[in-house]
């Protein structure tokens, strides 16, 4: 099987160069992407119909000795793993240990009842309601700098957590949790590790020679790339000591990359069933259809359904997308964050997309009034964050403009109650949700962010005193340290120290989606305050100590 799948690559790489149009149209976005050989840079490639169409690469996968990326690079997945953590629970089903729909606490015992049964499934595809555990780190005053997390450590995290976000299967959080207990599942019903379960099952089976989840921070890996970070003085490389998979923590090569796709693109795969089983869109609560599978996004794109996911850390970006209607994938790395992967993938994209025709264009909806339009503004601030959006009429278009932003962008009519955006038509706002604690639902391309509608306080930051002292938080096991200097509330706690703002009468922020409600109305009544942060953390209880 590998010789063939050899043979495959030689004969295909040969004809890459006969697809003069494509190659000469990717080759100048790797030139406009990377115009520097020396910096870091970009890797790429194209499948098609079963043939390898384009595999190149520009900029350097290692700095220090100016290394080339080159055929077989070893690079970081980021979340792009979450497609095959997911695979692993597939094929843990179709051998009959587990089912998705049972109750996460018959494997995971630890984990508290929240009063309502979370089962596997919610793990999968990200309606579990459990904090995000990287939002709780960074609440907790988690030193990156100097030392890194286990999944052992997010584990111990999570068995603390008193509360959830919401009830399971009411609204999908997208939470690097769900993954990391995803990973203890399969590794306690397969009695495996998950480097060794995922090689035995599924990257030897594929022939992913060169496909891996981490398992220690010493071992060698030949031809990988590191990730690095522009400074004002030159490129950075970022140094991590976190061994923490299920969310990411595989490392893969184009070549094995592209052979995965594969899964997707041939409905005569061996491995058919996981295809079935990553893209299946699950229904929420209220019935509505998911747009996240699980592991992967199932997204539209012009005229056709794209399986999708991308993957960011420090000092790099991934992307990889299939697209069953043009038997075609492209996968994307680059080891400088500066570099968009999912923007350069669309562009190769386009390259095969034939724009609709008049005919089959999306109507737009133009029903609305300049009294219907003026029901939409006002400030709206998303769920458990203290990000807020302003909605306004200018020249009778509605815009919007985020706290982080400067200019508002038009929003064109879709529907009623519903636009999107000028710039970007797969990011769409809806307004005024039937049975939701929400407002307005925000979609990134199958990403929901949740706002409500506010009332910011007349006269803000008044009478801070009242607001000070210390408050501890058992769930985090941190203290919070309160104070009014230069008639500002400081907030201190360990590698933070935060100005504070009124923006809802008794909640404050630091425009850093993180909001702190206190409750109370004076220093006697207010013994309490929660903390909720970029959506994905709701209601931290910190309780004031003496």
């Amino acid at each position: 099987m590998k010789s063939f799948y050899l043979l495959l690559w030689i004969l295909t790489a040969v004809q890459v160069h006969a697809q003069s149009p494509v190659k000469n149209s990717i080759d100048a976005l790797l030139m406009e992407a990377v115009p520097e050989e020396s910096h870091p840079g970009v890797t790429v490639g194209l499948v098609k119909d079963g043939q390898l169409l384009y595999h190149s690469s520009r900029g350097s996968m290692n700095l220090e000795y100016q290394l080339p990326f080159n055929d077989s690079t070893v690079f970081g997945l980021a979340s792009v793993t979450k497609q095959f953590t997911a695979a692993c629970i597939g094929i843990l089903e179709k051998q009959g240990k587990l089912s998705i729909e049972e109750d996460v606490r018959k494997y995971i015992p630890e984990l508290a009842f929240y009063g309502d049964t979370i089962r596997i499934k919610h793990l999968l595809n990200h309606t579990s309601g459990l904090r995000n555990h990287n939002v709780l780190l960074d609440l907790k005053g988690f030193d990156y700098s100097h030392r890194g997390y286990t999944n052992e450590m997010i584990q111990a995290l999570m068995f603390r957590q008193k509360g959830t976000n919401n009830a399971p299967g009411e609204k999908m959080l997208y939470s690097n949790t769900n993954y990391v207990l995803l990973v203890l599942i399969v590794e306690r019903v397969s009695g495996m590790d998950l480097h060794e379960f995922s090689k035995k099952e599924l990257f030897d089976p594929l022939d992913m020679e060169h496909s891996f989840f981490i398992h220690d921070l010493e071992t060698l890996v030949p031809n990988r790339a590191y990730p690095y970070f522009a400074t004002d003085k030159g490129y950075n490389q970022p140094k991590s000591l976190t061994l923490c998979v299920g969310a990411g923590g595989m490392e893969s090569t184009i070549p094995d990359m592209l052979r995965w796709s594969e899964l997707f693109l041939n409905p005569a795969h061996d491995f058919s069933y996981l295809k079935d089983f990553l893209t299946q869109r699950d229904t929420l609560n209220n019935g509505e259809r998911m747009s996240y599978g699980r592991g992967l996004f199932v997204s539209p794109y012009k005229t056709l359904t794209t399986y999708n996911h991308s993957g960011r850390d420090r000092g790099m970006r991934s992307q990889f997308i299939a697209v069953p209607a043009l038997n075609l994938a492209v996968v994307v790395f680059a080891n400088d964050e500066n570099i968009n992967a999912v923007n350069f993938s669309y562009q190769i994209l386009d390259l095969f997309v034939q724009e609709p025709t008049e005919a089959g264009q999306k109507a737009t909806f133009t029903q609305h009034s300049a009294a219907a339009l003026n029901a939409y503004t006002g400030t709206y601030q998303e769920l458990n964050s203290d990000l807020r959006m302003a909605i306004y009429v200018e020249n009778d278009t509605l815009k919007a403009v985020s706290s982080r932003g400067s200019t508002g962008t038009p929003l064109i009519p879709e529907g009623p109650n519903r636009f999107s955006r000028i710039d970007n038509p797969y990011i769409t706002y809806a307004f005024g949700q039937e049975d939701a604690d929400d407002d307005l639902q925000v979609d990134f391309g199958g990403a929901i962010f949740y706002f409500e509608r506010i009332q910011l306080a007349d006269l803000p930051n008044q009478h801070l005193e009242i607001y000070a002292g210390n408050y501890y938080s058992k769930e985090l096991d941190v203290t919070y340290v309160l104070e009014v200097i230069d008639q500002q509330l400081v907030l201190t706690y360990p590698n933070h120290r935060l100005v504070l703002t009124e923006g809802q009468k008794g909640v404050f922020g630091a425009n850093r989606r993180t909001k702190y409600s206190f409750h109370g109305k004076n220093k006697e009544e207010i013994m309490y305050f929660e903390v909720a942060s970029e959506g994905t953390v709701k209601n931290i209880l910190f309780e004031r100590v003496n």
